[in-house]
């Protein structure tokens, strides 16, 4: 097993975590902006950390540190708009449009940009990740949303700036040094660009959500910090040791049956044998891109 696979595994193992977490913060009407910028901040303080013990801050330049904070702010943009769409669209209906979008993106992407070349295995492990989604699609779950068409609004771009972010992970790992030193200014990054919109927001300029804070926030932004550290250097590594862009963010994307199962746990979100033989195929799908 290639060693891009294992942490291609790993980072979607702990993505389904973070999304899940969002979905607490979703749930709880926290302010996405607020929870997912001292999220930002808890990973970029512990990716300094580890920076500094494995290589130190040598390799650092004002290219490495532009890169970073446009990675930093195409994540914060695109994760804030996802944790909105969730306080309008069920998760089981969510996600797995978010993943069958972004995926097509990251393709165009990977093919056109980097000109990477797929094998006819690992295109069917494609084609069976993206049908994955479409699996788990009902239209009888439409009438239980809160506002369907304000929550696609959101989801297609949030779907378009992910994948963009893709594309700078990856192009980021291929010409910088310190993989970690790189994540780590990208998550400062997005610290920033969250304060600088949390303002705006106090002002009015922009409103999208309450802004609800409080320690049970800070508490949780903790926690999402630390699993965001992981899910994020071990998408990077997955770059970093030779995993072709499309194959690794199609993993990747099979995250979203962790939260949608925790969903249906602790939140009673709607369960069905279709959605259980879609669990069934993406097994099937990680399998051929490995």
């Amino acid at each position: 097993m290639e060693t891009w696979f294992i942490w291609a595994l790993v980072a979607a193992v702990f993505a389904g975590l973070h999304v899940f977490i969002q979905k607490i913060g979703s749930a709880r009407d926290y302010n996405s902006n607020l929870l997912n910028t001292y999220g930002g901040f808890f990973s970029g303080s512990l990716g300094l950390v580890a920076a500094f013990f494995v290589g130190g801050y040598d390799t650092v330049s004002w290219t490495m540190v532009i890169f970073a904070c446009l990675a930093g702010a195409t994540y914060l943009v695109g994760s804030n708009l996802r944790m909105e769409a969730m306080k309008y669209v069920d998760t089981a209906i969510l996600l797995p449009l978010h993943k069958f979008l972004s995926p097509l993106f990251v393709l165009f992407f990977g093919v056109v940009l980097f000109n990477e070349v797929l094998s006819t295995t690992e295109w069917w492990g494609i084609i069976l990740g993206v049908l994955v989604p479409l699996l788990l699609i009902s239209r009888l779950e439409n009438d239980r949303q809160n506002n369907l068409r304000l929550g696609l609004t959101l989801l297609l771009f949030s779907a378009a700036i992910t994948a963009v972010n893709a594309a700078i992970n990856k192009y980021g790992v291929s010409i910088f040094e310190s993989v970690l030193l790189f994540a780590a200014i990208s998550h400062y990054g997005s610290t920033a660009l969250g304060f600088v919109t949390h303002k705006l927001r106090s002002t009015r300029v922009l409103s999208l959500s309450h802004h609800h804070f409080d320690k049970k926030l800070l508490l949780l932004a903790g926690g999402l910090g630390v699993i965001q550290f992981i899910s994020f250097n071990a998408f990077l590594f997955a770059f970093a040791t030779g995993g072709p862009l499309a194959i690794v963010y199609t993993i990747h994307s099979l995250y979203i049956l962790i939260p949608i199962v925790l969903a249906i746990i602790f939140y009673k979100e709607h369960w069905n044998l279709r959605k259980a033989i879609a669990i069934t195929i993406s097994v099937a799908a990680i399998a051929l891109m490995g």
